[in-house]
């Protein structure tokens, strides 16, 4: 009797668990994926990788907190092709990526990835100087992929932690790394804008 009350009160905790699992399931709705790519220009694709290796913590910061999860940039090094995908999470994807280009240390760290990058369109000044890119693709300095088919489960969770999947492997091929305060070499901060030296300092805006 006592080892069958003890199967059944386990039995009830099972059904329980799961129960409340896929209530927890439900309200951690999937959410949606954004895709894009860029060129990336050979000469610069190791201060990519030593932005990328390790992402200014202020940065995933930022990201994290405008409901950017999972990010993640591919390069394809025959033809020198970029990719990017990531999950958003929130409700309000504009105005989450209005804050995202509003911050000034991501602003700053933009001027060290723009170099290292060709859109396939835009025209004026850079997203980091505030510019708005070719008028037929506003905005596209990452030009936008069309999702055409996603398969298997999708995640519903995610990690709290800002650095990378503890299974990234870095890039660099010194293993060097940055961050606001030590940047790599290359930057677009030049004619009107060389004043602007800091990530402290608001950003330059062209006119």
């Amino acid at each position: 009797m006592e080892c069958r009350s003890l199967l059944l009160g386990a039995a009830a905790g099972a059904a329980a668990f799961a129960i409340l699992d896929r209530l927890r399931r439900r309200r951690l709705r999937g959410g949606t994926y954004h895709a894009g790519m860029i060129r990336a220009r050979p000469e610069l694709i190791e201060q990519y990788q030593q932005l990328h290796d390790k992402t200014w913590e202020e940065v995933m910061a930022r990201m994290y907190a405008s409901n950017m999860r999972d990010f993640v940039v591919w390069f394809h090094p025959t033809t020198n092709m970029m990719f990017h995908q990531f999950i958003y999470v929130g409700t309000d994807f504009d105005a989450d990526m209005a804050r995202v280009a509003a911050d000034p240390v991501v602003r700053f760290w933009w001027t060290y990835c723009e170099p290292c990058q060709e859109p396939l369109h835009w025209s004026g000044p850079p997203p980091s100087q505030g510019g708005a890119g070719d008028p037929a693709h506003p905005g596209e300095w990452w030009s936008p992929l069309l999702q055409v088919n996603h398969c298997g489960g999708w995640a519903v969770d995610f990690s709290p932690r800002l650095g990378p999947n503890p299974s990234y492997t870095p890039n660099h091929p010194a293993g060097k790394t940055s961050t606001k305060d030590a940047p790599p070499l290359v930057h677009n901060r030049t004619g009107p804008a060389a004043g602007w030296t800091s990530s402290k300092q608001p950003p330059f805006v062209a006119s």
